[in-house]
């Protein structure tokens, strides 16, 4: 990830990262084993500067939404309609690599400007 203000690069690994299928699990993400210098996006379970928003920033367990298919908690608006991308949202919290600028974040970049997801085989 490149951040927007720096004109640095960050990069966030998953040792295991799953997508499970359409019919029965509408492609939750399964990821594990982070490391890197961009933070923990993907699985953070924590609050944002006390706030006391627990795990709302964990997006590990969330099926994937776009904006004409809501697949996120049952309490949660489609976040992919309002951020204009489709992700595997948490209530529309946080990390977000395919949303519309200004939406488009990570945690340690918060504003990011570029990014790759790579997937490799083991």
């Amino acid at each position: 990830m490149q951040d927007r203000s720096k004109n640095l690069w960050y990069a966030a690994e998953y040792w295991s990262f799953k997508i499970g299928d359409e019919i029965n699990d509408k492609y939750r993400l399964e990821v594990s084993g982070y490391s890197g210098d961009a933070g923990d996006s993907l699985q953070y379970r924590g609050d944002w500067n006390g706030n006391g928003r627990f795990n709302l920033y964990n997006h590990n367990g969330m099926n994937f939404s776009t904006y004409d298919q809501r697949n996120g908690p049952p309490e949660s608006t489609n976040c992919a309609a309002i951020r204009d991308g489709g992700w595997w949202f948490n209530r529309c919290y946080w990390g977000c690599l395919t949303c519309k600028e200004g939406d488009y974040r990570w945690w340690k970049p918060a504003l990011v400007i570029n990014s790759r997801m790579m997937i490799k085989p083991q």
